[in-house]
């Protein structure tokens, strides 16, 4: 089967990197800090090592606009030479700001690399800003309102660490988006303290519901134990709520034991817009193994269909069907 979009796809996390990242060191006139590409690369699928530090290797070299639009057009030819032709591409203006940029100048020269992709290979590119959650509520705000002056040309999500900074740390900046044409993503029900262990479901579950009743978001990303609350998911069935999942991801990070565990089928059969995505393929499982690990839990052709489906019906650019070929 070919998935021919991705709904959730981080491009600072895509597998492009391995292709591009000694350039934006030469670019930021900063050595290399590994032997080898192969060594970065071991040290970035590291689960041990602090992920933090392992995304600083990139992003402490894309502090530029030329660094950034160079990644955003890198980040378009690579997925338009998968097959893909329609992805929404997440990016956190925030952690580009170090070399003197503003996020409002961040984001512009990231949505002007993927604008030259778009154009040149023929894929549908749907930028999905992020609010870093660590960050505190004003510069949430910010970056709601950088989303707000696009006009609907992008998406708003709320990314990062969901442990320590649950969704409604950020309800003021999804407030302000209300009653406009901001559509609103969200991460959630992904990952939360783990003691005590009794409520961790709950507490996940909780977190989803804030980011759909409160947030009001359009979609949500992972939702991992959102087949326990029935009601909750037919709501979301109900209204047209997507969910992007990244089941291969959660198995690899240790976030479940198995794929089966989120009853994909049973959101399906209960209409949830559900999609399957890679996350960040860089260090976590790319679209063949994805596909390859929901070939066992128990998903008919009707729903590889649906999936397949899903990406154009959970589209949040109107014009994404015109890239369906």
């Amino acid at each position: 089967m070919k998935i021919k979009g991705l709904l959730h796809d981080h491009i600072d996390g895509c597998a492009v990197l391995v292709q591009k990242i000694c350039e934006f060191y030469k670019l930021a006139n900063m050595p290399f800090p590994f032997s080898s590409i192969e060594a970065w690369i071991d040290f970035f699928q590291n689960p041990q090592e602090d992920i933090i530090k392992r995304f600083s290797t990139i992003n402490n070299v894309l502090q530029t606009a030329e660094a950034l639009e160079e990644l955003g057009y890198a980040y378009g030819k690579y997925r338009a030479e998968q097959g893909y032709v329609y992805v929404e591409a997440k990016f956190a203006p925030q952690y580009h700001t170090h070399g003197g940029l503003s996020m409002r100048q961040a984001t512009e020269a990231m949505r002007a690399g993927l604008s030259k992709a778009e154009k040149k290979y023929s894929i549908r590119i749907l930028p999905q800003i992020c609010i870093g959650r660590e960050t505190d509520a004003e510069t949430g705000i910010e970056i709601a309102k950088i989303c707000l002056d696009y006009g609907g040309e992008v998406v708003m999500d709320l990314a990062c660490d969901e442990a320590n900074h649950p969704p409604e740390k950020h309800l003021a900046a999804y407030k302000l988006t209300y009653k406009t044409c901001v559509r609103r993503d969200c991460h959630t029900g992904e990952w939360v303290l783990p003691e005590p262990k009794k409520t961790y479901r709950r507490r996940l579950l909780q977190n989803i519901r804030t980011a759909v009743y409160k947030l009001k978001a359009d979609g949500i990303s992972h939702a991992i134990p959102l087949v326990d609350d029935p009601r909750l998911v037919a709501y979301m069935a109900d209204n047209g709520i997507r969910l992007s999942g990244c089941p291969a991801a959660y198995r690899h990070a240790g976030l479940i034991k198995d794929i089966e565990e989120l009853k994909i089928p049973e959101l399906l059969d209960a209409g949830i817009i559900y999609t399957l995505n890679t996350d960040d393929d860089l260090f976590l499982p790319p679209m063949p193994e994805v596909i390859a690990s929901c070939q066992k839990i128990g998903l008919t052709k009707a729903h590889w269909e649906k999936i397949a489906g899903n990406v154009w019906k959970g589209a949040f650019a109107p014009d994404a069907k015109r890239y369906l070929k």
